[in-house]
């Protein structure tokens, strides 16, 4: 029994386990803004927006746990309640955001990964908080770009801002709509949004201990 223990502990030491990797998206930041958090501004009493995060940036086959955001450092967000807030992650195979929100899903099925009302909590500048999390939100391939969509109908409890940390240039893009069902929208060719995406851990397989226990026997 002994050396069942200890080979078994000895492939849990040198098994290749798939741990959780951290990925950070969007370009290396160096501003701030509003979009797609902006509670109590009329020109958006609602709001649709997409970005594609590149491959390269996160480099690893997964299901992704945690998707966050960075409170853009100096500023303090002053938090708010996003009523009938979708947020969806999709592979693409598109390289750039276009004008047209159904397009940059590049032929692919979105998957909602949170709706519901989303609250944004009162961050301080250099925060990073969690937009989503859960223990299998989205399989991605490593392969395709990923798109990530935010869209709410109304949002409560908060006026002012909510900075997060983007990136100006060398980036895919954006685009957004003061309406949250609004086919089109207004793109910022070049910028970035950057978010931390975690990829989560896998469990060693109950038949490698069976494989090594039947070397023994």
């Amino acid at each position: 029994m002994r050396k069942y223990v200890i080979v078994a502990l000895a492939v849990l030491v040198a098994a290749p386990l798939a741990f959780a990797g951290v990925h950070t998206v969007g370009g290396a930041g160096g501003t701030g803004n509003t979009i797609p958090w902006w509670p109590g501004n009329s020109s958006f009493p609602q709001m649709r927006f997409q970005t594609i995060w590149r491959q390269s940036d996160i480099g690893e086959a997964g299901t992704i746990t945690m998707v966050e955001h960075q409170a853009y450092p100096g500023y303090t967000h002053v938090g708010g309640n996003f009523t009938g807030c979708r947020i969806l992650l999709c592979h693409t195979s598109l390289s750039a955001i276009t004008a047209v929100f159904a397009t940059n899903y590049g032929g692919q099925t979105p998957v909602t990964v949170f709706s519901g009302t989303k609250t944004v909590p009162r961050a301080a500048g250099g925060t990073w908080w969690t937009v989503v999390s859960g223990s299998s939100l989205f399989s991605y391939n490593n392969t395709n770009n990923l798109l990530y969509e935010v869209s709410w109908t109304g949002n409560t409890g908060a006026t002012g801002a909510n900075y997060i940390t983007h990136t100006r240039s060398g980036q895919t893009g954006r685009v957004y709509a003061s309406s949250a069902t609004a086919s089109s929208g207004s793109v910022t060719s070049g910028y970035g949004t950057v978010a931390r995406i975690t990829i989560g851990a896998s469990a060693v397989k109950p038949t490698s201990l069976g494989r090594v226990k039947a070397m023994y026997e």
